[in-house]
């Protein structure tokens, strides 16, 4: 008896096996409280808080700092789904045995992570969106709408380095121990870049070791903030690269 070979799947159903992987992704993060919650609404609060009430002094003696901040806060909000919902969500798949599940199913190769990366980019566009419309709606807005869509769009590819640190440590270490690892990458980083405080002289060399700088240098070109370009973009561009490629 003569068994047929298997035959490539179709590209339509290619496609649309990646596509379902991907939207169901973001279903259940947005269906995850405990995830959802902090990516979409802690930026706003946050923003307002820190970059409108507490900064309006600096940015009154200095008022372009005003569109850097808010770059600041955007790479904020682009930064979160990537590191904690794809290691944080992978680390606790892994602990429940639903990746060796996924391994038994006639699934694409690699659709698992081109899933947990796009739901990062849905997330992090939407909690920029809601950081653009709160600026609008307080009166707290200070760039164009031409840069404010510069910005979310370099940011929204630069979810993708945040997506494979997250994914790093989503495959190194448990489910009840991603959240605090997470946060020991995350908070150094998001203070030690630079981004939303002055640091010591001796900190200030530093900078160039955190992607979320390069981020940033990358989202204040693309806005035309040339008083706050510190590197190049293209090495801005070559060392985010260098991070996807490497974790």
């Amino acid at each position: 008896m003569m068994i047929d070979q298997a035959r490539p799947m179709p590209i339509g159903r290619l496609l649309g096996a990646y596509l379902r992987e991907w939207w169901c992704e973001v279903l259940r993060t947005l269906r995850t409280p405990s995830l959802a919650i902090p990516f979409l609404l802690l930026p706003t609060p946050v923003y307002l808080f820190f970059g409108v009430l507490l900064a309006g002094e600096a940015v009154a003696a200095r008022p372009g700092l005003a569109g850097y901040l808010f770059s600041s806060w955007l790479v904020f909000a682009a930064m979160m789904p990537g590191l904690f919902g794809v290691g944080c969500g992978l680390a606790v798949e892994r602990d429940a045995g639903l990746l060796r599940l996924k391994r038994a199913q006639p699934a694409p190769p690699g659709s698992v992570v081109l899933a947990k990366m796009g739901m990062a980019v849905v997330l992090g566009g939407l909690a920029m969106l809601l950081l653009v419309v709160t600026a609008a709606v307080m009166g707290t807005r200070v760039l164009s709408a031409g840069q404010i869509g510069a910005m979310v769009v370099v940011l929204l590819a630069g979810t993708v380095p945040m997506s494979a640190i997250g994914l790093f440590v989503g495959t190194h270490v448990s489910g009840s121990a991603a959240p605090a690892v997470t946060n020991l990458l995350f908070l150094p980083m998001l203070w030690l870049s630079g981004l939303f405080i002055p640091l010591p002289a001796f900190l200030e060399p530093w900078v160039v070791v955190w992607p979320a700088f390069h981020l940033n240098q990358l989202s204040v070109a693309a806005a035309g903030l040339g008083e706050f370009r510190f590197v190049p973009v293209g090495v801005a561009m070559a060392v985010l690269a260098g991070v996807t490629v490497l974790f």
